[in-house]
């Protein structure tokens, strides 16, 4: 099945905390949690909603466990709208049909910049289609990174601060960094990463007698020695690498040094030039 069924959805209160909302994602190796109201789906908290939140100049001396998921969460959904069956559909008479509707919703994730769908058949939401699902199928593609990456990736160092490396991804609304030391690749920071930073600052605001948020470093906080594909390795690869090591991108080697996203893998799919 191409989708997470609701009952397996993870879930939160709107009117539990950041802090729990950090504590479940790390737990659950998520980037997105379904937000709830009595029960009922009413909204999405994604890593980037977090690094928002925890990122404005209001309220800064609030802890994380001081803001409320509410204030956070996106609340305009997607949907998808499933016949039934369609997340059913097996045999090779029916792959033309099932890779449609892939490339159906690959579109609607871009055009409406989000990374996952609500699923509603007859009314009802029955689950969640997510960009790792669709990156899912690509597993067999034998077609090469080099067609599909981003090339000349922005980067940021170690030693630059966490601030400095957040405007970077707003301005280019991009949801990870490159670092880069002395010419190598030395890690990895994403939306994930900042909202940790911030939260570390924020849960440390009691302790700090000149609390200043610049001196929260990306070295600080970023994934170290990242995994690296080459250029001429396969989509299926990269897929296979990504889903594996629940990550969103890989940095890329090559004549042209780049980056492959999931994004990247999404416009594949909408584009109908993959798998």
């Amino acid at each position: 099945m191409l989708m997470t069924p609701k009952e397996k959805l993870v879930t939160i209160d709107k009117d539990q905390n950041l802090k729990d909302a950090l504590t479940l994602m790390e737990k659950n190796r998520l980037s997105k949690l379904m937000v709830t109201e009595d029960g009922e789906i009413m909204g999405i908290l994604t890593d980037g909603d977090m690094e928002e939140r925890l990122g404005t100049g209001r309220e800064r001396k609030l802890k994380t466990s001081q803001i409320h998921v509410s204030s956070a969460m996106t609340r305009d959904l997607r949907y998808w709208d499933a016949k039934p069956g369609d997340f059913y559909i097996s045999g090779d008479m029916q792959k033309d049909l099932r890779y449609e509707k892939i490339r159906e919703m690959a579109e609607s994730m871009l055009e409406n910049n989000i990374s996952s769908l609500l699923v509603r058949e007859e009314g009802k939401v029955i689950g969640l289609v997510s960009e790792t699902d669709l990156v899912a199928t690509l597993t067999g593609s034998r077609k090469l990174v080099k067609w599909f990456y981003t090339k000349r990736y922005l980067t940021v160092n170690p030693n630059d601060t966490l601030v400095h490396a957040r405007k970077i991804m707003h301005e280019n609304s991009i949801g990870r960094l490159v670092v880069e030391d002395r010419g190598y690749i030395a890690g990895i920071v994403t939306e994930k990463d900042v909202a940790e930073g911030l939260n570390m600052f924020r849960e440390a605001l009691d302790s700090l007698h000149h609390p200043d948020i610049k001196g929260l470093k990306v070295g600080d906080v970023m994934t170290p020695d990242p995994l690296i594909i080459s250029h001429e390795d396969t989509i299926g690869q990269a897929a296979d690498t990504m889903l594996e090591n629940n990550i969103s991108g890989l940095p890329v080697t090559g004549e042209l040094p780049g980056i492959i996203t999931k994004k990247d893998l999404i416009k594949g799919i909408a584009y109908n030039k993959l798998p």
